[in-house]
């Protein structure tokens, strides 16, 4: 190891667990120097080894983390946690509580006090977070980023309180049925120029909310949940974001072609596109896709065994888009041939294709595919991963080969 470059050894390290990293450092001085390295300990991750013990050890040597993510099966305390916000907190600026088992009020309230740098902080699936949650953090000073995804105690009422004093960059509401046209309104009042990730849930949104999103025009990505009462006249709305990047609708069962093909003419900026359950979108919405959408990376339709997606639309994409470098497609039963025009088009970008319950495309075809486009994963029925067959290898031996006898046959000429 001693020809081993330091920067390469401290980069293996960075894939050790802490518990194995404080053990590392017992090994010589060498290698204490080396496993203390600053780069080692800004991002802590957790595991179910992790305890406050560990956590002290670290925070003996260092208290500059900028990065902590708790994991539920570790042993950590509410008050090991406590700890490192109080000794920690001037650095930390992202925090992952994920279905924190120890969170409570009195912990969030140490965030708060101590993690002055603090910009991003995740607490999603936590029952103990509520409107009272949300007022503590509207004292955070940098907080710009908050994930209260599956917080069903939250209301609009609460996140009023937050909003009104915190203008946030990204708010991810997803599940949250108590959440309705009243932040959307807040939103607008106090994060117009600034707002730019927005997930919602969609359950209790009508049409008319979803028009008013539209008025937060630095918006670049959204996402929205249970899209099941709204139709067109909604999300056609959402043209009016001409910094969108990336629109995510699911069980959009309402939404047409008429609607997407709108939404490409405008938003033909838009690098992902997901749209679930879009059973009235055909061909029209997937050629306009292809003809306006050229910066497109990133494509998924799913619907529910449906026939009115076929060869002819997906074919306009992959011809008019390609950047696109993730395709999935589920449930079209109405597509059989469009994927020959991968070799053929050499679309080098894509990289994943996957096409579950697309059941009318010949296995054969798929092997043949993933034979003449080795870097592209294709995952066919119940995202079984394509190989390739005897059969396919034979024919491109004989293809070969033929290339071969022509091109001698051309020299003796």
């Amino acid at each position: 190891m001693e020809w081993v470059p330091e920067e390469v050894k401290i980069h293996i390290l960075s894939y050790l667990p802490l518990s194995d990293l404080c053990q590392v450092t017992l090994l010589s001085r060498y290698w204490h120097f080396l496993a203390l390295d600053h780069s080692l300990w800004r991002y802590v991750p957790t595991n179910e080894r992790t305890t406050d013990e560990t956590l002290y050890k670290i925070m003996e040597k260092h208290c500059f983390m900028t990065h902590f993510n708790y994991d539920n099966s570790s042993e950590i305390t509410e008050t090991g946690l406590s700890r490192v916000f109080v000794q920690c907190g001037k650095t930390l600026t992202h925090i992952y509580l994920v279905y924190c088992d120890v969170l409570s009020s009195d912990l969030i309230s140490v965030i708060v006090d101590y993690c002055v740098s603090l910009v991003h902080l995740d607490i999603s699936a936590n029952p103990c977070v509520d409107d009272a949650t949300m007022c503590q953090l509207a004292n955070c000073q940098n907080l710009s980023s908050l994930n209260i995804a599956n917080c069903d105690r939250v209301t609009d009422g609460g996140l009023e309180m937050l909003i009104s004093q915190r203008p946030l960059r990204k708010l991810n509401a997803s599940y949250l049925l108590d959440v309705r046209l009243r932040t959307i309104e807040n939103l607008i009042s106090f994060c117009p120029q600034t707002l730019h990730t927005l997930f919602l849930d969609g359950g209790n949104l009508r049409d008319e909310d979803v028009a008013k999103i539209g008025q937060l025009s630095a918006l670049m990505s959204l996402e929205i949940q249970y899209c099941d009462e709204i139709s067109d006249s909604g999300v056609a709305a959402l043209s009016q974001l001409s910094n969108l990047r990336a629109l995510r609708l699911y069980r959009s069962f309402n939404l047409t072609s008429l609607c997407v093909s709108q939404l490409a003419v405008k938003l033909h900026f838009l690098t992902d596109l997901l749209l679930s359950d879009c059973s009235e979108v055909d061909d029209r919405g997937l050629v306009s896709i292809g003809r306006h959408c050229s910066n497109l990376r990133d494509l998924e339709l799913t619907q529910s065994y449906c026939q009115t997606l076929t060869d002819v639309g997906l074919s306009a994409v992959l011809v008019g888009c390609p950047r696109l470098q993730r395709l999935v497609l589920k449930g079209l039963k109405g597509v059989r041939t469009f994927i020959t025009l991968v070799p053929v088009l050499e679309r080098r970008c894509l990289r994943f294709l996957h096409l579950g319950g697309c059941q009318n495309i010949p296995v054969v075809l798929l092997e043949a595919v993933a034979a003449f486009c080795p870097d592209v994963q294709i995952f066919g029925h119940y995202a079984n991963k394509v190989k390739k067959s005897d059969f396919v290898m034979e024919c491109l031996r004989k293809t070969a080969q033929d290339e071969e006898s022509s091109s001698e046959d051309k020299d003796c000429g």
